[in-house]
């Protein structure tokens, strides 16, 4: 009986991490870097890269690439903690849908709510970090 009641404790409180959003990707994905600012916080680094402007947010300890001055690449390290399944997408501020592509180490969805694709690498035992592209491959 303990066990059973030990087992329904894990369960619940996987639902509950689950269900807390990290960060919401629909407030900043194709966003302005002061819009995002506005919802992550001041960035605790920013840089050029190759590609744009690179910003670093404490929040879900976030990496952002500026593409043409919007919100484009985002990294998302703060999901270590969330089991790696489809409902991490919730955790992300999304629907959570069945992905396009999946294997031991990797679940992608493509066309999420008008974000081109969505990737999630597994860690040790659980979630690593997920990774957005919104406009530009």
């Amino acid at each position: 009986m303990k066990q059973i009641i030990f087992a329904s404790a894990i369960a619940v409180a996987s639902n509950i991490a689950v269900a807390d959003v990290v960060i919401d990707v629909t407030k900043i994905a194709g966003k302005s870097k002061s819009e995002v600012t506005s919802y992550l916080g001041t960035p605790s680094s920013c840089g050029s890269s190759k590609y744009g402007e690179k910003c670093q947010y404490k929040k879900g300890e976030t990496e952002i690439v500026f593409i043409a001055g919007k919100a484009d690449w985002i990294t998302i390290e703060g999901v270590d903690e969330i089991p790696f399944s489809n409902a991490i997408l919730g955790t992300l501020g999304l629907e959570e849908k069945k992905p396009t592509f999946k294997n031991d180490f990797t679940l992608r969805w493509e066309g999420v709510q008008g974000i081109m694709e969505v990737s999630v690498f597994k860690g040790a035992s659980a979630s690593d970090y997920a990774y957005i592209k919104v406009k530009t491959k």
